[in-house]
């Protein structure tokens, strides 16, 4: 099993003096960041569509084969298409996963992040899926909305091939599933969402049950970035899955 661990971005000057050397500057925080963690979780896609400059940017500064950019899919198409895309939409979505295919080795798998508000629609779904599975890369699709939590969904992810997100949050429900070779989950704080620290005998609980699902590739992101907690967590998960 490959364990790759870090966190939901880097860029936090909160994080000097604390995970960062007080004196770093903006441009050095990757390249000390990719010392520590062999990958990162990328949301700024979420919100802004990247130049491609920029992901190769990236990729230079890094200069590392076996570093993973995990990608966040546009709101776009999840918030406001609502996964129902238009033909001007399948362009931009082609434009956007061509761009994110620049990290070549470096880019691992695109998380689509569905909305609170959006319920289980197999229908949708499926046709979703038929348009993403052209790419042919890796996808991890994060509910937030307990509807989805069944298991004819269940079902279709493991027929595309696609990770079903363990998404650990006090505000919506998860589960500890598998639903391709891969796992990908994100821990977004407890019981103060981005803002608590786990308890080291949480994450130890964890592990042991993410060993336990046996996928051929591990991916785990903190999103808990306030104090460094997510840093914190990270490493010590680094520690029990030896990755």
């Amino acid at each position: 099993m490959k364990v790759f661990i870090g966190t939901s971005g880097w860029q936090y000057w909160h994080w000097k003096g604390i995970f960062y050397p007080e004196n770093i500057k903006s441009d050095e925080m990757l390249k000390f960041y990719a010392e520590n963690f062999n990958t990162v979780e990328i949301n700024t896609t979420f919100y802004h569509f990247q130049k491609t400059k920029t992901f190769l940017k990236w990729k230079d500064i890094v200069r590392n084969k076996n570093f993973i950019f995990s990608l966040k899919l546009h709101r776009l198409f999840t918030h406001f298409r609502r996964l129902k895309l238009k033909k001007d939409d399948l362009k931009i979505l082609k434009e956007t996963v061509n761009s994110f295919k620049e990290l070549k080795e470096n880019l691992g798998p695109i998380v689509i992040q569905l909305p609170p508000s959006l319920k289980a629609d197999l229908k949708t779904l499926q046709k979703f899926l038929d348009i993403l599975k052209k790419f042919n890369l890796k996808f991890a699709l994060e509910f937030r909305n307990k509807s989805w939590l069944k298991p004819s969904v269940y079902r279709i992810l493991k027929k595309y091939k696609v990770s079903f997100v363990i998404s650990d949050s006090p505000r919506w429900p998860t589960k500890i599933i598998k639903t391709s070779s891969f796992v990908y989950v994100r821990f977004h704080g407890k019981p103060k969402i981005f803002a608590s620290l786990y308890k080291d005998n949480e994450l130890e609980e964890w592990s042991k049950n993410l060993k336990k699902l046996k996928p051929k590739e591990l991916y785990i992101y903190f999103n808990n970035d306030f104090s460094g907690y997510a840093v914190q967590n990270a490493l010590y998960m680094k520690k029990l899955l030896k990755s």
